[in-house]
This record gives C-alpha cells, structure tokens and sequence, in this order.
C-alpha cells in the first residue's frame, strides 16, 4: 500500500492538472491532454495533435444552456478536432 506521503504527491501531482487556465483536450484512448494555449490557438499551431503524435479526439465543452455564439465557437473546435486541423479563411470585406 502506497505511503500517505505517497499518496499526498499523486494528489498534488493531479490537482497541478486541473488548473483553471489549462485547456483541455482528450486524446485517443480516453486520457486527458493540458495545454496552457487556448483551443482555437493550440489547433492553429499544432492541429489535432499532442507534441507526442497522439490524436485529439474531443475538447469537452457544454452543450446546453449555451449561447449561440459560444455554440457556433465550440461548433468551430468540434470541426477543426474532426479535420485535424484549423484553417481560418482570409479575412475579407465587402466591396465599397
């Protein structure tokens, strides 16, 4: 059986995980992967891939209760994860 100063360094070790400014992600497999970036800047830089190749497969997110435009952003992570990667049109504007 692990020693209670065991057990006191897995806890910490665990609870350094569920720090408020991390995102979240999960990876194939069903563990979860932190990122100190945001969603949508993490998928810019690296796709849907953790440093080590493994596959993001879900960025959990609410699904009721929410706004439409935090839907439509969630929406936009939900598909980038899906394609493995993020690509934002270039900018435009109608003409004058």
């Amino acid at each position: 059986m692990a020693s209670t100063k065991e057990r006191l360094a897995a806890l910490r070790s665990y609870l350094e995980t569920l720090s408020a400014d991390k995102t979240t992600f999960i990876v194939e497999g069903g563990r979860e992967f932190y990122t100190d970036k945001d969603p949508v800047t993490y998928l810019l830089e690296h796709g849907a891939y953790t440093p080590d190749g493994r596959r993001i497969v879900l960025y959990p997110h609410p699904v009721e209760g929410v706004d439409a435009l935090s839907l439509s952003f969630y929406q936009l992570i939900d598909e980038a994860i899906e394609a493995g990667k993020l690509e934002l049109p270039e900018p435009g504007s109608d003409e004058l």
